[in-house]
């Protein structure tokens, strides 16, 4: 009986947890009430603070959901600093964003919540140990980076991230016939095409003794 209550409050908490993602994903924070997430998931607003306190409790609980499977999701991915681990890396993060676009959306627009800065701070871990492994990767194939190379490869990696956020966000709000024509193999390929991109840009920036190589995260598509 005490596993079947247990099994009960468990389904009941993560069915508030859904919905309350998905309203997120599509809603401000400030336009979302504890009444509303009740009221589509089918219980009363008692029972949603007595699972998780307050509406920005919940919400925070939504945003550090998402952020725990992708930065696993990341770490998981296989191989040595390259591009095909950056494109594999890529193409988990846009079947994340399929699979789970309310999470993922609610990850976005979490950004932009500048009233709760607990949330900026999250997604902004996630955009640090991110862009950190990438700068971790590129700089292995350099030599010593000097402070004014590793400032502008940090603002070219971080504009990269950016790029992809944008992209797959568009990518989620296409029809879905248009979406078809553009999987997550086709977005890990024009992320890796603007990542070396940026590379290039890097290469012609900086000294030459700074220079990315022509192995590993630095190397062509194909290496």
């Amino acid at each position: 009986m005490a596993g079947r209550r247990r099994l009960a409050h468990d389904e009941r908490r993560a069915a508030i947890l859904r919905v309350a993602r998905e309203m997120f994903s599509c809603r401000p924070y400030a336009a979302v009430s504890i009444s509303d997430i009740a009221e589509a998931a089918g219980v009363s607003p008692p029972l949603i603070v007595f699972y998780y306190g307050t509406k920005r409790s919940l919400y925070l609980e939504v945003l550090q959901t998402a952020v725990t499977s992708i930065t696993e999701g990341l770490r998981d991915v296989p191989g040595p600093p390259s591009l095909d681990r950056l494109r594999a890396s890529v193409r988990f993060y846009a079947e994340y964003a399929r699979e789970h676009r309310a999470g993922f959306l609610s990850l976005l627009r979490g950004s932009g919540e500048s009233a709760i800065p607990e949330a900026a701070a999250l997604v902004e871990t996630l955009r640090r140990q991110v862009a950190d492994r990438i700068l971790a990767d590129v700089a292995a194939d350099m030599p010593p980076l000097d402070d004014a190379t590793r400032t502008t490869l940090i603002v070219g990696i971080r504009g990269y991230l950016g790029y992809v956020d944008a992209a797959i966000a568009l990518w989620l709000d296409l029809p879905d016939e248009q979406r078809a024509h553009v999987g997550p193999d086709t977005l890990a390929d024009l992320a890796v095409g603007a990542f070396t991109g940026t590379l290039s840009a890097l290469t012609a920036a900086a000294p030459a003794s700074s220079r990315p190589g022509t192995a590993g995260m630095a190397g062509r598509p194909d290496s």
